[in-house]
């Protein structure tokens, strides 16, 4: 069953783009973020300053605790979490669009300011590279496709960038055709 059924159409017509955040949004007019409550979503945390002892992975068992912890408080379930060095992905899944706004903003401010240290007398400047990056995924395939993507960030931590895309490579031909026998199906 396609998940766009789910949604009411009022929510359908406010959203003009299933992505919101990251790098492209610098210096440009900003616009309401895109959420849907009850379908998941990928969230990125991305910081070009998280490398060496400042590595999110260098912190890991601050990182996860944190998250549980920050979830566990605003009612966000974790489907699945990929800590990359200098940025995190995650998949979730919301109720309440208002906590998890506020779960973004102060899962990414504690987590700065614990990782680099910084308190009132001790400032550090600007940790991450721009807004937390969301995106709705409205269908099943685009569940699949970042799940797929998920492996691939795993493969690529423990055994290397080469081997993340062999199976990238090899994950997208196989989505590729299941996009073409739906079609096929639905024509």
């Amino acid at each position: 069953m396609n998940q766009l059924n789910l949604i009411p159409q009022r929510d359908l017509r406010l959203i003009k783009a299933y992505s919101f955040g990251g790098i492209t949004l610098k210096k440009r007019r900003k616009t309401a973020r895109p959420l849907i409550e009850g379908l998941v979503h990928h969230v990125v945390f991305k910081s070009s300053k998280a490398s060496g002892k400042l590595s999110f992975y260098h912190h890991k068992g601050l990182v996860n605790g944190l998250l549980k912890e920050r979830a566990k408080k605003f009612y966000i379930e974790i489907l699945d979490f990929v800590n990359m060095g200098n940025h995190l992905h995650l998949k979730v899944r919301f109720k309440d669009r208002k906590r998890f706004q506020n779960f973004l903003r102060t899962f990414s401010a504690i987590l700065a300011r614990k990782i680099t240290g910084a308190h009132r007398s001790k400032s550090f400047g600007k940790f991450w590279d721009g807004l937390a990056f969301t995106r709705v995924l409205i269908s099943k395939i685009e569940e699949l496709g970042l799940r797929g993507y998920f492996e691939g960030n795993h493969r690529q931590r423990e055994l290397g960038y080469a081997e993340r895309e062999t199976y990238l490579k090899q994950f997208n031909q196989f989505i590729y055709r299941l996009r073409q026998r739906k079609a096929k199906t639905v024509s």
